[in-house]
């Protein structure tokens, strides 16, 4: 099972979108930074940092920071998320923490514990944040 290239079209994702795809048997512990898309089926263990859109699947789980263009969440948060476009909260989806984005869609059946603030402008430029950093 992928680790972490799929080229393949995958729902929530353009066509030829480049993915990289953490599986149901991987748990990974530290941040990571990525300027691609992120399909999680596995488990995270630290911050995400990505210009790209994530989805975390219904197995899926992180304890940690999202930063990212669109999130999709039908598995698991604890954490915040800074969203730039679209946090959709589906379902399934279970979230602990605050979110931060320009749209954001909760379904009836999912569960949020923390705050939301609706936003215009946000960056999730992950090549300028590393950068920044010390």
């Amino acid at each position: 099972m992928p680790l972490f290239k799929d080229n393949q079209s995958q729902p929530g994702y353009g066509a030829g979108d480049s993915i990289t795809l953490i599986d149901r048997d991987v748990t990974l512990v530290g941040e990571i930074v990525s300027e691609e898309n992120i399909r999680l089926r596995g488990r995270i263990e630290g911050n995400v940092l990505t210009s790209g859109s994530v989805v975390i699947e219904p197995q899926g789980s992180v304890r940690g920071d999202i930063t990212a263009e669109n999130l999709i969440v039908e598995g698991s948060i604890e954490g915040k998320v800074i969203v730039a476009r679209k946090f959709e909260l589906r379902p399934t989806g279970r979230m602990r923490g605050d979110i931060r984005a320009s749209v954001v869609a909760i379904a009836e059946e999912a569960f949020l514990q923390g705050k939301v603030l609706a936003t215009e402008k946000i960056s999730t430029n992950s090549r300028k944040r590393r950068l920044e950093r010390p």
